[in-house]
């Protein structure tokens, strides 16, 4: 078949300024068809931003043009495949080492994402309601950081508990001091306790009791313990109440003028601030601290012998407090007395 420049027949029938027309037209069209086939490209990688421009028909095919290395790591936007357009925009997401942590599970991560959250997206990692996460899904990656998830879980535990009993003490004072008499037996209780426990990565941190529920309450033991103290007095004397006992600095005195400014004959001589008759065994008080008429034993304190059994009867004008003054018959028991510490049981 005759080409179409050649065909003798066209020629003729075409001048010499035709033929230059068709020739422009083909030549405009060729530069027209490559003008539109040249793209303007931004490439963002590595820090920087270059523009170029390249007849290239994908995203690969400009980067390799541009000798750009992209690792299976690298996240290229758009991607590799894809057609280039007018003043298209190329960014490189350069690939970076994070650690991830996820619950009991460690491991190094190679990663181009920009977020936590995508980093999730990728790896195909979900995150239950209860479970944290640091840093913040929003928060942006950095290399070498670590992301760590704990995965929290909660279950409801129901078990039953003892309920202790309490013992209560009931004083007695009809019962020696010292005894202990049990009149209820104590009978432990027992409950049910429903428990939210929650784990964190596998560990218990947390219980917490929702609710309780008594099935058999619990019966307080009773103690009675007696209060009554006991004095004994001597081998084989019957044990005596006492209701307090007062360590107290003892004088003597007799009924002769020097401890009482009375000589017989006198009035009121012999006879005690209450009225009765003094004689061994009377005592003067304070009736601040012992009551006038009060039972007493005044014991030694010095392992001679005790005064004994005593009634505060008298007052002094020295006798105040803790002081107490024992009747002697005669002066030289007084004086041999002198001054010294006892014992007084305020008895029952």
């Amino acid at each position: 078949m005759d080409s179409f420049i050649g065909n003798k027949d066209f020629l003729k029938g075409m001048n010499k300024k035709g033929f230059i027309a068709i020739i422009l037209v083909v030549i405009t069209l060729m530069i027209v068809g490559l003008m539109t086939a040249k793209r303007e490209v931004v490439i963002v990688y590595d820090g920087k931003e270059v523009r170029v421009s390249t007849f290239a028909n994908t995203v690969e095919d400009v980067l390799n043009k541009q000798e750009i290395n992209i690792s299976k790591e690298d996240k290229v936007i758009p991607q590799l495949d894809e057609k280039l357009k007018k003043d298209n925009r190329i960014v490189i997401h350069r690939a970076f080492e994070i650690l991830l942590v996820d619950g009991q599970e460690e491991k190094t991560i190679t990663t181009a994402e920009k977020t936590v959250e995508d980093l999730l997206k990728t790896l195909d990692i979900e995150l239950k309601e209860e479970d944290r996460i640091e840093p913040k899904l929003k928060a942006e990656l950095s290399p070498g950081e670590e992301v760590k998830i704990t995965r929290v879980t909660k279950e409801i535990l129901v078990e039953k508990q003892e309920i202790p009993f309490q013992t209560t003490i009931k004083h007695n004072d009809n019962m020696d001091y010292g005894k202990t008499k049990r009149v209820q037996e104590g009978k432990i209780g027992l409950k049910e306790i429903q428990l939210k426990i929650t784990y964190e990565d596998g560990v218990e941190k947390e219980r917490e009791v929702v609710e309780e529920k008594v099935l058999k309450e619990s019966t307080n033991e009773i103690i009675e313990k007696g209060t009554a103290k006991l004095l004994v007095t001597s081998r084989g004397a019957a044990p005596r109440k006492y209701k307090d006992v007062i360590v107290m600095q003892a004088s003597a005195y007799t009924d002769d003028y020097a401890s009482t400014g009375k000589k017989p004959g006198d009035k009121y001589f012999g006879i005690t601030s209450s009225g009765t008759k003094v004689r061994p065994g009377v005592v003067a008080v304070d009736p601040r601290v012992i009551p006038m008429g009060s039972k007493l034993y005044i014991e030694s304190m010095d392992k001679t012998t005790s005064y004994g059994n005593a009634s505060a009867e008298d007052t002094g004008g020295a006798i105040k407090g803790n002081k107490i003054d024992l009747f002697f018959p005669s002066s030289q028991e007084a004086m041999r007395f002198g001054r010294r510490n006892v014992k007084v049981y305020i008895l029952d």
